[in-house]
């Protein structure tokens, strides 16, 4: 994962979220590995970290086969971190229909 944020890899928003990514060969890593990453610095209780933590996975587990998919076609493995980056906790569909906007920029990025 330091490889991700060291500068060769690409980045798309779609506000409250952003996503860092980089694609790899499929010898270093099979598959997509994902990082959920929501910062102390903005939600200084774990309660709500915790619950936008949940928010993402459960936006990306429903939303996945897609770029999955794309990957396993591509035979190559791709990095991923999902940054929160709002303030302000977003209602759960929110938050599901940025993460399937993200996913179709990273789709059509890549």
């Amino acid at each position: 994962m330091d490889r991700l944020f060291q500068g060769d890899s690409h980045s798309v928003s779609a506000y409250p979220l952003r996503a860092v990514f980089l694609p790899v060969d499929a010898d270093e890593q099979k598959g997509v590995s994902v990082l959920m990453s929501v910062p102390k610095k903005r939600f200084h209780d774990a309660v709500d970290r915790n619950r936008v933590k949940r928010q993402l996975r459960e936006a990306y587990r429903k939303h996945k086969h897609a770029l999955v998919s794309q990957m396993a076609t591509r035979e190559q493995g791709l990095l991923v971190a999902f940054i929160y980056v709002s303030s302000q906790i977003e209602s759960t569909a929110s938050v599901e229909k940025r993460m399937t906007r993200l996913l179709e920029k990273i789709g059509e990025t890549l």
